[in-house]
This record gives C-alpha cells, structure tokens and sequence, in this order.
C-alpha cells in the first residue's frame, strides 16, 4: 500500500470519540430531517464527520502526549498535497459510473432524455459549465463528510486493520450512516423501501471503496471528497434534472441496477489495481 499513510497511533479513546460523536449527533439531526426540518439541516447534517473528526484528533494530541498544532491539525484531516492524477481521477470515476448508466437508460427510453434530439455540440456547451463548476460548489457540503471518512476513519482503521478490513467497516458504516434518511423518506425516493434500502447500500459500499482506496493512495482527503462532491453534482444536480421517468431510479442515480453495476465494475478493477501494485513494493 502507499507509504504515504504513516502509522499515526490512534488510541482507543480517539476512534471511540469519533464513532460516538458521529453516532448520536447525527441521530438528532436526521431525526429533525425525517420529521421536516429545514433543509440547512442536511448541510449540517454532513458537517457533524468532520467535527467529529476534529475533536478525536484533539484526543489524539492528548493520548501521545503532543502539544496542539493547528498545522498538524490540519494534516490529521487529510489536508495534504497530492498528485493531481489522483484528484482528476477522483472526479472521472463518478463521471463514468453515473453517465454510462444514464446513457443508457436514455437509449431505451428517448423521450425522458430532456434532450433528446438536440446536438451534442449543445448539451456539451449546457451541461459542461454545471458539471465542473458545480462540483466546486457540493465540495463545500462533500468536504465535512470527508474530512471524517476518509481524512480519520479510513487513515485509523487501516493502520489497526489492514486495508480489507478497513475497506469493509469504512464502507459498511458509510452506507448505514445514510440509511435513516431512505427509512423516512427524504432521500432518495422513486421506489418502494424494501428495493431502496440493498440498493442504495449496493451502490454507496463500492463508492466507498473507490473513496478508500483513493485516500490511501494519495495520502491526502482531497481525491475522495472530490469524488463525492462529483458524485453529488453528477446525479442530483445534472443527471437527474435531465431525466424524467417514474421507473428511472429502479435503473440509475442511487438506487439503479446500471449504476450499482458499472460502480462495482470500478471498484473492483481500482482494488485489482492497488493490490498488484503492493505486491510489487
């Protein structure tokens, strides 16, 4: 694995403060949201992982003994130069998984596509500028998330329990994290509870993976909340309004079969990738 992940001596107190805070304070805020809350709430709601992570750092300088530094602070969130490659990556990955799927189910139903008909010249030119300066704009809310995922939890699981395992848990918690908001309606919607709950989770664990991996080796937080803030712009504020049809989220967006499909299909050539690369150290 990349030897930019140094081993940085997490206690049991720091990952037992971030679980915790994470937990129960996201418990309350989803709870407002399934009641009705207002939408800042999910702007908050995303923010509460790296505050988290902000404070399990702060146990952190406490358990080994170093003074505060809001520089190393910082380091601890993933704040970290890296490649460009691996940002860049970062926002093609979602690209591909969302759009191939959603050209497809353009392809079987035409008369959803908003555009259907018109030439590519004029899509390019209309949906260039959101989906590029779009993402800048979800980084803001994408990077709270991920400065507690991938910036503490991915780095601290993995120098407990390996990458697989950190894989799995990262990934797994990811899912679940986001499962009360499907359960009260709120995110997602388009299909029955029993299909949206395993196919939402089919589709965000191989993210998460794709996130994971990313972070690890790169080094850095950047990559992964790129990736997210891709993901979130991509679907939600491109793809979707583009695309109309009562039976499109049983095919792409979160929850389609296409999509769960080709996001397995990255993850597991990205994870094929890493895994010769090691054996190769």
């Amino acid at each position: 694995m990349n030897r930019k992940i140094e081993n940085r001596n997490y206690g049991k107190r720091a990952l037992i403060s971030f679980f915790a805070i994470v937990i129960l304070i996201s418990a309350a805020v989803e709870t407002l949201i399934c009641r009705g809350g207002a939408e800042w709430l999910y702007i908050v709601l995303m923010w509460i992982p790296a505050v988290a992570a902000t404070v399990a750092n702060c146990v952190f300088f406490r358990e080994n003994g170093e003074p505060f530094s809001v520089k190393k602070l910082f380091a601890l969130g993933g704040f970290r130069t890296c490649m460009l490659r691996y940002v860049l990556l970062g926002c093609l990955l979602p690209l591909v998984y969302l759009l191939i799927p959603y050209m497809v189910y353009w392809l079987l139903y035409p008369e959803n596509f908003a555009y259907h008909g018109v030439a590519l010249a004029v899509i390019l030119k209309d949906l260039l500028p959101p989906l590029v300066i779009g993402t800048f704009f979800s980084l803001l809310s994408a990077l709270g998330e991920e400065i507690g995922w991938r910036g503490f939890m991915v780095p601290a699981l993995y120098e407990r329990l390996g990458l697989n395992r950190t894989l799995l848990i990262s990934s797994l918690f990811w899912c679940c994290w986001h499962l009360p908001l499907l359960i009260g309606g709120g995110y997602m919607t388009g299909t029955p509870l029993w299909y949206q709950l395993p196919a939402f989770a089919l589709h965000i664990f191989p993210v998460g993976v794709m996130a994971g991996l990313l972070t690890l080796e790169s080094g850095s937080v950047w990559p992964a909340a790129f990736l997210h803030a891709a993901h979130n712009n991509y679907d939600q504020a491109v793809f979707q309004v583009i695309t109309a049809g009562a039976n499109k989220m049983y095919f792409v967006s979160e929850t389609g079969v296409l999509t769960i499909l080709c996001a397995w299909a990255l993850a597991v050539i990205l994870y094929m990738r890493v895994k010769k690369q090691a054996q190769h150290l």
